[in-house]
């Protein structure tokens, strides 16, 4: 008797017991959708920038069907990899959102990459931002990881499986991934679409802000859009029509006649032939002028020469994702930053009337000092195109005094006025980026001279020990320049470059012992100082008129007497009554009467506008004609850039 049996050739074996892991790659796309669209949703959450409606909610759940349908044709083992790395490319992708966006409160742009090689500069900055919560954008990618290799390893076909049903299978597998791409590409066109024949219209023909076009895309649509207009920009779809180009031209046609008519008031050439020794400090804001803490001045040494200068209270910073390559770029060429990336990374082969290369051309020794790497924002190919005679680096400097990122602020000083003498030429137009006050704002605990009280510790106490240790700076470099006979024939600026980046409100209220409104907060961060010294203490007082940045330039050839009229520029001189707003790169304007926030979709009627001084918000129909100005504004300043327009104009 036979004590076992064989088993049929038509008889199937048992599937293992592991055929659900084998399956991962199936149900994996699926999954994996659904897992996006949560982590869309609670990104949204922490962006606050319009809540997450039904639209973007489609949207999302579009976007997030393409970037998995296309996994399911493929083979078991090719569809398990190409589902982890998405989830994993995607996570990682909205975490470096969430960072960038806290910082800079746009989102990260193709422009943005291309200086990503910068991102080990400033690592302690990065890590500074994130916080315990972000977890939750990268928690599944271990199990996501483990299920995808687990499944490449069990993978294969089954015993059982003929060429016949193999086929069947691949068929039917194409067309659910066919169905889900059209369902993935309704999803999103059908809101883009309905949402640009009403709030959005001309969304994208025209230089929005990225908040409104992410509040119509979703993030993942955004960074698609994104790809295409960096593809249009720089293919041969981006040229720019006779009737744009008239635009252009007719805006900064306006903008001169503004800047000739300055040209009869009395300051105008009163220090002609002056040296001209710029500060642009890093992350420096006006608050901390005047300010008392611990029973200490923040700034002494600014406070006295505030007392013998000609002092802007109403002067704001019109930077972007560039930051101080913004600020240096609109005080210097006095046009906006890029609505992505920065002008010096992006445009540095573009031509612009830069002040460097207008004081050249009459007679000044023109040089700009950094004391970090040369080709941080591309720094040297920018200052070469901008007409600088010379750029002393970090390796043109002693590092005597390390600190923070590179060299302290008083060591800096004291070797740019070294070098200054050296040159022995005169006059001099001395353009200093300084460093010591940059994010994160540590400083050693030998230097960190205030008692801050509650706010030791954290990262608004520790902004407050960089800036006195700035003021400090300043006053030594004014002394320096006492002593070695330059204070009293040179124009001495100093200007703060961009916020601090520092936006826990609960820090500031408690510096201030009280609430701050949005008005508050905006100001609060837009303004920087701008000081400007004449020889002699001469015309010191102070001018409440609004500014910008992009004034600066015109300011400073107002008083040395060199017409500006003709040069491509957004800004006026701020020595005369000639009135213009001050532009913000998001759209917001104020022209000292008014303050103007857009709304996250960018509407001029959704926006909120304030009174000023008193603060008090109106309807947004006040503020409605400068809306649509600032936009204006914007374009002009954005084609010329973007189309080389210079020898057009």
């Amino acid at each position: 008797m036979r004590l076992h049996t064989v088993a049929s050739a038509d008889t199937a074996p048992p599937r293992p017991a592991v055929w659900r892991i084998r399956s991962w790659p199936v149900w994996g796309a699926f999954l994996v959708a659904v897992v996006l669209l949560l982590k869309l949703r609670w990104l949204d959450g922490q962006f606050d920038v319009g809540g997450m409606n039904r639209w973007k909610w489609l949207v999302n759940a579009g976007a997030a069907l393409l970037a998995v349908c296309w996994t399911i044709p493929l083979g078991r083992r090719l569809r398990a990899a190409a589902l982890a790395g998405i989830d994993a490319f995607l996570s990682l992708l909205m975490l470096a959102d969430l960072v960038y966006f806290r910082n800079f409160r746009d989102f990260i742009t193709v422009p943005v990459l291309m200086q990503a090689g910068q991102a080990a500069d400033v690592e302690d900055s990065i890590l500074s931002l994130l916080r315990p919560g972000d977890l939750a954008l990268v928690a599944d990618l271990p199990i996501a990881l483990a299920l995808a290799v687990r499944s490449i390893r069990l993978a294969g076909p089954h015993p059982a499986s003929t060429p016949a049903k193999r086929l069947r299978e691949r068929l039917l597998r194409s067309g659910l991934a066919a169905l889900l791409a059209v369902s993935g590409w309704l999803l999103i066109a059908v809101p883009v679409q309905e949402q640009k024949e009403g709030w959005a219209r001309g969304l994208f023909g025209g230089e929005w802000w990225n908040v409104p076009i992410y509040n119509v895309t979703g993030l993942l649509g955004f960074h698609g859009y994104d790809v295409y207009r960096f593809a249009r920009e720089h293919g041969s779809g981006g040229s720019l029509s006779e009737t744009e180009l008239a635009e252009v031209r007719g805006w900064f046609a306006e903008r001169e006649t503004l800047r000739r008519a300055s040209e009869s008031a009395p300051l105008f050439g009163a220090f002609r032939g002056a040296n001209v020794f710029v500060v642009q400090a890093e992350a420096f804001q006006t608050f901390v002028l005047g300010l008392t803490v611990g029973g200490r001045e923040v700034t002494p040494s600014l406070n006295r020469l505030i007392e013998t200068s000609l002092y802007f209270p109403n002067f704001y910073h019109q930077t972007a994702a560039g930051r101080t390559s913004d600020a240096d770029f609109a005080a210097n060429c006095s046009l906006h930053p890029a609505p992505s990336g920065s002008v010096f990374v992006r445009y540095a082969d573009r031509s612009f009337d830069c002040l460097p290369a207008l004081l050249g051309a009459e007679g000044y020794d023109a040089t700009v000092h950094h004391a970090y790497e040369a080709s941080f924002w591309n720094r040297t190919n920018m200052y070469r195109g901008m007409g600088y005679e010379a750029f002393f680096s970090l390796l043109d400097f002693e590092m005597d005094e390390p600190l923070g990122w590179s060299l302290g602020d008083k060591s800096f000083f004291r070797q740019t006025v070294e070098r200054l003498k050296e040159r022995d030429r005169q006059p001099f137009y001395a353009m200093t980026v300084t460093l010591t006050s940059h994010h994160p704002y540590k400083l050693p605990a030998g230097l960190q001279k205030l008692e801050t009280g509650s706010l030791e510790g954290t990262i608004l106490g520790d902004y407050l020990q960089a800036a006195h240790y700035v003021d400090e700076a300043v006053g030594e470099l004014v002394e320096l320049l006492k002593r070695e006979g330059l204070w009293d024939n040179t124009i001495f600026v100093f200007f703060g470059d961009h916020d601090n980046s520092v936006t826990d409100w609960s820090l500031y209220e408690r510096l201030f012992n009280r609430p701050l409104n949005e008005l508050e907060r905006e100001m609060l961060l837009k303004k920087v100082p701008l000081l400007i010294h004449l020889p002699g203490d001469a015309h010191a007082g102070v001018i409440g008129k609004a500014g910008g940045q992009t004034d600066i330039a015109p300011t400073l050839l107002h008083l040395l007497g060199i017409p500006a009229g003709g040069l491509h520029w957004a800004g006026v001189s701020l020595l005369t009554d000639e009135a213009k707003p001050v532009v913000f790169r998001n759209g917001a304007f104020t022209d000292g009467k008014v303050f103007y926030l857009p709304s996250p979709d960018g509407a001029a009627e959704n926006g909120n506008c304030y009174l000023l001084p008193e603060g008090t918000e109106t309807g947004a129909a006040a503020c409605r004609p400068g809306a649509e100005e600032a936009l204006r504004e914007l374009a002009a300043s954005d084609r010329f850039i973007r189309h080389d327009l210079k020898s057009r104009m």
